[in-house]
Order: structure tokens, then C-alpha cells, then sequence
């Protein structure tokens, strides 16, 4: 079976893929060749923050259990300054095709936070991992 991280970069390809190929093609019919670019920059930029954080994710794991939650959720902190620092910078600019911006990006992140969801509840990417039961050496008088 796979690691985690493994499973979270195959998951973010196959869903850029999935969001992405209709996103582009819909918003070229929409809005051309601009608003295609917008979507398929949208969605490399998502899917790239996701798979990045699963890399982390697994460095996180072999340091420490309590550090997998700080990772997870600091990943997912700065990827969402980041969409919001990149989207209120660039939908005033020629650069980009805001609506096609406002779209993507929120779908694509709420795609892949469901699969993170789903990733991070498998067996082996459990937070605590107790210690064994061991008896207590004053229990024994």
C-alpha cells in the first residue's frame, strides 16, 4: 500500500485533471483564451499547493505524530492567504479573467480539501499512536 503523501499527489492529479480539463475548455467557450489561461493557472496553483502539502505532510509524519495536525493545518492556512493574496492582487489587472478566478480557485480548493478529508482519515495516517499498555510496577503488592 502507499504512503499518505503518495496517495495525496495521485489525488491532486487526478482531480486537476478532472476539474481542469472542463474548467479550461468551458472557460475558452465563455470567455477565450484568457479566461482559459486563468483556469488552467488556477487549477496547476491549487493542485500544486496540495500535492506540495501532502510532501509535507509526510516529512511531518516521520518527525512526529504532533506535528502532522501543525503541518496539515498550517498547509492549509498558507495556501488560502496565498489564493487570497493572488486573487485580490490579480483580478484588477488585464492579467487575468476575474470570474473565471472566482470560480476555479474556490471549487478546485473545496475538491481537494474533501479529498484531504478523506486521505487523512485512513488507518495508518492517525494522529496518536498509543503507547503500550504497561503494568504499573506499584500494582503489583
Amino acid at each position: 500500500m502507499t504512503d499518505t503523501a503518495t496517495q495525496m499527489v495521485r489525488a491532486a492529479v487526478a482531480v486537476g485533471l478532472v476539474i481542469g480539463i472542463p474548467a479550461v475548455a468551458i472557460a475558452w467557450i465563455v470567455a477565450g483564451p484568457i479566461a482559459a489561461a486563468t483556469a488552467l493557472g488556477s487549477v496547476v496553483l491549487v493542485v500544486g499547493g496540495f500535492a506540495t502539502n501532502g510532501l509535507a505532510l509526510r516529512w511531518a509524519a516521520r518527525r512526529s505524530p504532533a506535528m502532522v495536525q501543525a503541518v496539515m493545518l498550517g498547509g492549509l492556512l498558507a495556501r488560502l492567504a496565498l489564493y487570497g493574496l493572488l486573487i485580490v492582487t490579480l483580478s484588477p489587472t488585464d492579467l487575468v479573467h476575474a470570474p473565471t478566478l472566482a470560480v476555479v480557485v474556490p471549487l478546485a480548493v473545496f475538491v481537494l480539501l474533501a479529498v484531504e478529508v478523506r486521505v487523512a482519515r485512513q488507518p495508518e495516517f492517525r494522529m496518536i499512536d498509543p503507547a503500550p499498555l504497561v503494568p504499573d510496577a506499584k500494582d503489583h503488592s
